[in-house]
């Protein structure tokens, strides 16, 4: 497998992106959006699968992995500054057919994208378009990830783990629990704060283009009802597929990408077909 890493200017934002430099593919170009507080390398498994079919391109959003945090070392805080961002870095690349994926509040915001710009797909893994938990104690919490006596990376460790499916592969559990060793407080806060105090569905009747909804089942965190609430309102969808895989969990682009990529695959083809 071959991964060429760049930066790119984006808003001002020295910003760390990776590809498989893959073929144009006439369905589109894979834009994938990592989870909380996490990085591009969430995608390396996808990026292989496709290296010969699909180009795929992840970023590293600002104050995470590579990328230059926002003016007062921070990092995004809304869906529209969160919008906003993305469709500045998919112009600066000149991706003019960009379809976007995404996991956990990245899952999220890809209603959010379908919603007000102009995307050829989307594909929401773990997702929803309304979470609103940071009104009850759990939001507390969230506000107290970036206190100098608040640990982010033993916070999240047992929780992290109990996310993940019980066929993820070792390899891919470890890539994953050393994602949590190497979080940052305020980063994270910004991402869970932004996770939990979402709502779209509101504006769900905009979302026009094919939408492939993914659920790794072993994910207690993200219930069905997440996504019996996006379909309900999704009502001008060309084509919306949600489908479940057993034995994996909230990180299922790591647990299982080849299964991931073939659902892509075949969603894409008969969008397109």
């Amino acid at each position: 497998m071959a991964i060429r890493g760049a930066y790119v200017n984006v808003k001002g934002i020295q910003t760390y992106y990776e590809t498989n430099d893959g073929p144009k593919n006439p369905h589109g170009t894979l834009v994938c959006l990592h989870t909380a507080g996490r990085d591009t390398r969430q995608y390396h498994g996808l990026m292989d699968y496709f290296q010969d079919k699909y180009n795929v391109i992840a970023f590293d959003f600002p104050a995470h992995g590579k990328s230059w945090p926002l003016p007062g070392l921070t990092g995004i805080k809304t869906k529209e500054e969160y919008g906003e961002f993305t469709w500045a870095f998919i112009q600066e690349l000149g991706i003019d057919d960009p379809i976007v994926v995404g996991c956990s509040v990245a899952g999220n915001m890809v209603y959010y994208l379908a919603e007000n710009y102009p995307v050829r797909a989307m594909v929401s893994m773990q997702g929803s378009p309304q979470i609103l938990a940071m009104q009850t104690s759990y939001g507390t919490t969230v506000d107290l990830l970036d206190n100098p006596y608040v640990s982010c990376q033993h916070s999240h460790w047992d929780f992290s783990e109990s996310l993940m499916g019980k066929k993820c592969p070792k390899e891919a559990h470890d890539l994953i629990m050393w994602g949590v060793c190497q979080e940052i407080g305020r980063t994270k806060k910004c991402d869970l704060s932004l996770y939990n105090n979402y709502d779209v569905t509101a504006d769900l009747d905009k979302i026009t283009c094919p939408s492939l909804l993914i659920r790794g089942l072993d994910d207690w965190n993200v219930p069905d009802h997440y996504y019996e609430t996006a379909i309900k309102g999704m009502v001008n969808c060309p084509k919306l597929e949600w489908k479940k895989v057993e034995g994996y969990g909230h990180f299922i682009a790591v647990e299982a990408p080849e299964i991931v990529g073939e659902l892509i695959d075949n969603f894409l083809n008969e969008a397109n077909a």
